[in-house]
């Protein structure tokens, strides 16, 4: 199926709908609104892995969404031959040459418009919530009404523990400071007392990060997970999508413009996945990621860093 095709059949399903003014809906409880109707999709992004794909794709398209995207990144593993034979209900959009994830994640751009909900799932992830895209409608529904455009699931591992970086604070000389915390504590999750003991301790350093030790439960936040996140494909476009030029911290860096623009973004785990962790960015990563922390601070500014605004 060709993208302008796609297009042309959301164009009738996405008439934005006002929030009623006697709502009193509460963030945190999906059930509590009536979904619109609205177009809701899910994006795929996808490089080399086209086994965990094979597992994804037939869980997304029971899923109730009107169409599923596999956002190909020059893949060379047969990843377009998996999601092809899945016929009409999936479309690939591919770069002849891998990109990266931020650009990527873009192409979805040229396939969804206005308020078309997109449903970014990485390809590596197994879905654990049944009635997605109808939840994703009544999330978006909820939560618009607080002036939330940007929502992020509930990511698990495998073993059923959540991942210690589903959502975090603004990039910052205080968010660098204190990122180490989560991951400590989640390298010391299966010592029960341990585990406690260093969440009690570093209580104050984990204010805005994850508290993994304990039921998730919906809260705001500056930046949430990428790979289980929902966003308007107007509120994606008019910030510009992601930044193509970088390879790591993509996420923070469309945080800090969604911010600047208006939007907030909240956690709420009532969409849940597993994360597989397929590792496909190689050795270099720890490296690219320092690239792209100094390319942040000098693109939004050293003051903004030091101070968190």
């Amino acid at each position: 199926m060709l993208c302008h095709d796609v297009i042309a059949a959301f164009a009738r399903r996405t008439t934005r709908r006002r929030p009623s003014p006697r709502s009193t809906c509460n963030p945190g409880d999906a059930r509590s609104t009536v979904a619109s109707q609205r177009a809701v999709v899910a994006a795929v992004p996808n490089y080399n892995m086209a086994e965990h794909l094979d597992r994804l794709l037939p869980q997304l398209l029971r899923q109730g969404y009107d169409h599923v995207f596999v956002l190909d990144d020059g893949s060379t593993d047969g990843s377009v031959e998996v999601a092809a034979k899945y016929g009409a209900g999936v479309t690939v959009v591919r770069h002849a040459a891998n990109r990266g994830a931020a650009a990527n994640r873009n192409q979805i751009l040229t396939c969804v418009a206005g308020e078309t909900l997109i449903h970014f799932v990485d390809s590596d992830m197994e879905v654990h919530t049944d009635e997605v895209a109808e939840t994703a409608r009544k999330l978006a529904a909820q939560y618009e009404t607080f002036g939330v455009g940007v929502i992020g699931g509930l990511v698990c591992r495998s073993d059923g523990w959540q991942e210690p970086f589903n959502y975090g604070p603004v990039f910052g000389l205080r968010s660098h400071l204190t990122a180490g915390l989560p991951r400590l504590i989640d390298r010391a999750r299966t010592r029960d007392q341990v585990a406690r003991a260093l969440a009690a301790l570093s209580a104050r350093g984990m204010r805005e990060w994850p508290q993994i030790l304990t039921e998730p439960t919906a809260t705001p936040t500056y930046w949430v997970h990428e790979g289980n996140m929902l966003v308007s494909a107007e509120t994606f476009r008019v910030v510009g999508g992601y930044d193509p030029t970088m390879r790591e911290h993509e996420t923070q860096d469309l945080a800090i413009r969604l911010h600047r623009a208006g939007v907030a973004s909240y956690f709420d785990p009532s969409i849940k996945l597993v994360h597989h962790h397929a590792h496909v960015r190689g050795r270099t990563r720890p490296w690219q990621s320092a690239r792209a922390s100094l390319h942040l601070v000098r693109k939004h500014g050293l003051r903004r860093y030091l101070v968190d605004r």
